[in-house]
């Protein structure tokens, strides 16, 4: 899923606890968590397009298990309104993108790929060479240049 989608459900997420609670800081948060965990997909696009290492997987961000502990700090640490747009901006995140990605089932728990040793073909179990699409759809500007040197280096 590219970053445009990410941004918007997260911003309707925090601006909708905010609403709720007057939390002014569950927008940021709920920003924060619906966006920056695609910060991941650097290493990858590092190591598939500079580095030519195609065979893993790692997705450090990507995680229902993130989800589960996030809900459980916010119920039983930190139950604030701020946090709990946090957790639901995560949620959009993860749910966004095993939806719309169409992987499977295990493709976004983290524990799941470290049993798989995260070899890319056995989490995703298809070919992903058109994975850097979803950057080159994301930047404002240059996308045709971006599309042709990431191409050039499958």
């Amino acid at each position: 899923m590219n970053l445009g989608p990410h941004l918007a459900v997260s911003t309707v997420i925090g601006a909708g606890v905010w609403a709720a609670t007057g939390e002014v800081n569950a927008l940021p948060a709920a920003v924060a968590a619906g966006v920056l965990p695609d910060a991941d997909h650097l290493l990858e696009y590092y190591l598939k397009y500079v580095r030519r290492e195609r065979r893993f997987l790692f997705l450090m961000f990507h995680g229902w298990e993130f989800l589960a502990a996030g809900v459980a700090i916010y119920l039983f640490v930190i139950p604030e309104p701020w946090m709990l747009a946090a957790v639901l901006g995560y949620a959009s995140q993860v749910g966004s993108d095993q939806v719309f990605n169409r992987v499977r089932w295990h493709t976004y728990f983290f524990t799941a790929r470290a049993i798989l040793g995260f070899r890319s073909e056995k989490v995703l179990g298809r070919d992903d060479s058109e994975s850097y699409m979803a950057l080159v759809n994301s930047v404002p500007f240059g996308r045709a240049r971006l599309r042709r040197w990431l191409e050039d280096r499958l």
